[in-house]
């Protein structure tokens, strides 16, 4: 159970652990999670989960302390790893002898800006040594009086998923050999440390990733007090793999591999759903107040995935809950005490956050997520790309990045999601979300607003599911035209209005169409038909905002404005050389929007991942 200041301080955990780290010392003889082949103990394993909780209540945004340098009496040891700059350091526990020894690293590289990592011994010593990593480089070996790094490195090539890269150092007698993803890729010779080793230091390089921290890179590290041969470094590789595949963040412990997830609210209910790492009881509880909670229990299925609506409930109205699993062994966890707000009645006010393209970067959604929590809202508008690739076979991208980066957020604050090519075939989205209908697309009212959610991968889904292309137009048509709401919001994945450079052609030689054209082919004419007032979009990963457009030319009065908010975790893009006439402000830079409606007026904020205001807007009812 969490303690009471925890729960006053929105605490929730998102992967298995209440830590940033915890240390693991393992008894006994592992067993694969591929198989029966026994696995190496190590002496010492770490894992490191992401932990990203919301900020203390009236606490705001915290910078994230600056590293602490290692010192060697006075004086700061400042290694460099190549030209990237140290920017994170932890002391991690080993417990090598002075002989033999492995170390091993388990690392989750998914960003496009030079990163690295270091972990070894004081590299002041006359006999310290380092296991590292450098964007597609791994080294191994000792240090020769003032050296940065090793003599031995190789590749990493592509890597397991392509994201993922297993780092094994192994000491014998003079032989330094390093295993990249289970094979032997560089060795050297040097004379075996002079001494055992009880801790090592574990530094981090992420200037070029803003917020970016140990645990974003840094899933595991483990030591072991021999020399590990090539059968056992293939095995402990299986075993880290194995997990990867199940979605599975720290082994042997239950813990939420999707944590407490709110969608679709309406004024009378909200879909709650939740994941385990294993089949397991469950324990709802909930009402509007902490001292009043109704309960329903859920009994072990053999899933690992649960879920209900939590019905008969008030409009526009506080509610408190908390998900509390047991297994079999009778492990328990819980997710603490969680809040949300249901959807308004029309004529009342709304706040809404809006951003797509969440993709990748758990340490960009993890401050996006602590900025959004600071305004409150009551929901969350998502246009699609929530994954960089979640398809079938890459679930850990859910796991291991989406809820770790936002599951915070959304125990809180309910999700409408529109799918992008991201999610490829859907069997994760659908998986993950209760949202109305069998199909990708449907509508929602939220007080005076209709959103209209949209499946923008045409070409795919309708090579998928032939005739998709023509049933949703026909319900979009149908859908808008019997939408009395005040303000009617489409939100889709790909752009109608854009200004990207090279997605749509290269711009730069004049070759582009500046914008998605089966998109317009299926929507715009009914946006402008129907009087839709504001269009989200993303798939582009910058902020662009048009002119409010009617019949292909500036119309204040009747026009549709689209927004594009590609602003969360995906690699930054950039814009053509001049600007479009249709375009009316951009910017280069992780981003989210607030929407506010109230009255006759619906207003719109953008923020910018350093709490700046970058834009801002205001529509008026027609």
């Amino acid at each position: 159970m969490m303690t009471g200041s925890q729960r006053l301080a929105g605490m929730i955990t998102t992967g298995a652990m209440t830590a940033c780290a915890m240390i693991a010392l393992l008894a006994g003889t592992a067993q694969a999670a591929a198989g029966d082949q026994p696995v190496a103990t190590p002496v010492v394993e770490r894992v490191f989960p992401l932990d990203n909780p919301l900020p203390r209540r009236a606490g705001g945004v915290q910078p994230r302390p600056e590293a602490q340098p290692l010192t060697v009496g006075a004086v700061p040891v400042a290694r460099r790893l190549g030209d990237l700059v140290e920017t994170d350091r932890q002391n991690v526990p080993a417990q090598l002898p002075a002989g033999d020894f492995t170390v091993e690293l388990w690392l989750l590289d998914h960003v496009n800006q030079p990163v690295g990592t270091l972990i070894g011994t004081d590299s002041t010593a006359s006999d310290g040594w380092v296991l590292g990593y450098r964007s597609g480089q791994a080294m191994f070996g000792p240090l020769a009086a003032g050296q940065a790094t090793p003599s031995a490195q190789a590749p990493v090539g592509e890597g397991f998923k392509e994201f993922w890269h297993h780092l094994v150092g192994v000491r014998e007698g003079r032989e330094w050999r390093l295993y990249v993803n289970g094979a032997l890729a560089a060795q050297t010779t040097a004379d075996a440390p002079s001494a055992a080793v009880a801790s090592l230091d574990l530094t981090g390089y992420f200037a070029a990733e803003r917020f970016m921290h140990l645990p974003d890179l840094v899933k595991a590290n483990a030591t072991y007090d021999h020399a590990l041969d090539q059968a056992e470094i293939a095995a402990v590789f299986a075993r880290r793999t194995a997990l990867v595949e199940q979605g599975i963040l720290a082994p042997g412990e239950l813990h939420f591999t999707q944590p407490p997830y709110l969608n679709s609210p309406t004024t009378s209910s909200m879909e709650l759903s939740w994941e385990t790492d294993r089949p397991a009881a469950a324990r709802v509880e909930w009402g509007e107040t902490a001292e009043s909670l109704q309960q329903r229990s859920f009994p072990a299925n053999g899933q690992r995935l649960g879920g209900m609506q939590l019905d008969g409930l008030k409009a526009d109205t506080p509610y408190f809950y908390r998900v509390v699993v047991r297994d079999d062994a009778g492990g328990e966890r819980d997710s603490g005490l969680l809040s949300f707000r249901t959807a308004p009645e029309p004529g009342m006010p709304f706040t809404i956050a809006i951003s797509g393209d969440t993709e990748a970067r758990t340490h960009i959604n993890s401050r996006m997520s602590a900025l959004i929590w600071e305004e409150r809202p009551s929901l969350f508008m998502l246009a699609g790309d929530l994954t960089d690739g979640g398809s079938a076979e890459n679930r850990f991208q859910w796991t291991h990045e989406y809820f770790a980066g936002m599951g915070p957020l959304f125990g809180r604050v309910p999700v409408v999601a529109a799918p992008g090519n991201g999610e490829e075939e859907l069997q994760w989205f659908r998986h993950y979300h209760r949202q109305p209908g069998d199909e990708a697309f449907f509508s929602l009212p939220y007080g005076d607003a209709e959103i209209f959610v949209l499946d923008s991968n045409l070409e795919d889904r309708e090579e998928r599911e032939p005739g998709f292309r023509a049933r949703q137009r026909v319900w979009l048509e149908q859908a808008l035209a019997r939408s009395t709401a005040k303000w009617k919001i489409a939100i889709h994945h790909h752009a109608l209005m854009s200004t990207d450079d090279d997605d749509y052609g290269d711009s730069w030689t004049g070759k582009s169409t500046a914008s998605d054209p089966e998109a317009i082919a299926d929507f715009q004419s009914l946006y402008e038909k129907y009087n839709v007032d504001l269009v989200i979009q993303g798939h582009l990963h910058t902020y662009e905002r048009s002119w409010p457009i009617r019949d292909g030319q500036i119309d204040p009065a009747r026009g549709v404005t689209y927004v594009q908010v590609g602003g969360m975790g995906g690699n930054l893009e950039d814009f053509q050389p001049t600007k479009p006439w249709f375009n009316r402000k951009n910017f280069r830079d992780h981003h989210f929007l607030m929407l506010r409606g109230a009255g006759d007026r619906l207003e719109a904020e953008v923020i910018d991942a350093d709490g700046r205001l970058r834009d801002s807007f205001t529509l008026s009812s027609r």
